[in-house]
């Protein structure tokens, strides 16, 4: 408990120069993470893999850095690599759409059927709309608004 309650002391005492690190790191994040999506975008995918993983060591946190690097590994057809990344970047963060469709995509591929449709339950409770959830709902062969989905998955 005093372990704790002195890490949430010396956090709040942080110099505004030790803040300004951690904002420096997610910028440069951010910034190495569009230069890789460009890299996706031209088709140089060992070029963005090594971006978006530059990206990661500048902030383990930024869950887009790591969907693209699934995305990245994924355009390899370095597919086992590619869920991993897919599957850390919704650890993040659990809503991340592309990271759900490109993992459910990936499931149906593989003939899971089960994951692929778990992934659209998801889909449909974060982002109802989204290009992603009908081009999943629409592979799967079900109506994007069909009703008789549970809204989320266990």
């Amino acid at each position: 408990m005093y372990l704790l309650l002195g890490l949430v002391l010396a956090a709040m005492l942080a110099s505004p120069s030790a803040r300004a690190v951690d904002a420096r790191s997610e910028s440069a994040s951010l910034r190495l993470a569009a230069k890789a999506a460009d890299a996706m975008d031209r088709g140089d995918f060992l070029r963005a893999q090594k971006l978006y993983e530059t990206a990661i060591v500048a902030n383990p946190g930024n869950a887009g850095a790591f969907t693209g690097l699934g995305e990245a590994h994924q355009a390899r057809n370095e597919i086992r690599f590619a869920r991993k990344y897919y599957r850390i970047a919704l650890s993040i963060d659990p809503a991340d759409r592309h990271a759900l469709s490109a993992l459910a995509q990936l499931d149906l591929e593989a003939g899971n059927r089960a994951g692929a449709e778990a992934g659209l339950r998801k889909l449909r409770a974060f982002c109802p709309a989204c290009e992603e959830t009908r081009k999943l709902s629409r592979a799967l062969g079900s109506g994007a608004s069909d009703p008789s989905s549970p809204a989320t998955d266990p």
